[in-house]
């Protein structure tokens, strides 16, 4: 549940970029913003050996916390340079931006979906049938 629940806030921060995004489209040298949280998961993922904890290093043998669990992964919001610039140095495609909100709705619908469903069985363990 602690990932859904990192996976629902970067989602809520992705629907605020997009429609930054969205109202700055004609905005003189705006350069679109991203966020960065699914990379960062999989990584996460990837460096625990499917344990569900992080190793991270120690800095010193007196350090009390020497593990970060996957739900600690947060997003990151990045500006994006690469993208090609319109001639008033803005670079958001609004088809674009439109289409990765219309996404990311279904994305956190199915999230919630997916919460729901952990919670009913959470409900079914303590309760019964």
């Amino acid at each position: 549940m602690a990932a859904l629940q990192s996976a629902l806030d970067a989602a809520q921060l992705r629907q605020q970029v997009y429609a930054n995004n969205i109202a700055n489209a004609n905005t003189p040298g705006y350069h679109r913003e991203t966020v960065q949280f699914n990379s960062l998961l999989q990584q996460a993922i990837a460096q625990s050996n499917g344990s569900g904890t992080l190793a991270m290093l120690q800095n010193s043998s007196s350090d009390l916390s020497t593990v970060q669990t996957l739900q600690n992964v947060a997003p990151v919001v990045t500006v994006d340079q690469n993208t090609a610039v319109s001639s008033n140095g803005n670079n958001v495609n609004l088809d674009a931006e439109m289409s990765g909100l219309a996404m990311n709705q279904l994305d956190a619908a199915a999230m919630v979906t997916e919460l729901n469903n952990q919670f009913t069985l959470l409900r079914t363990a303590i309760l019964g049938s």
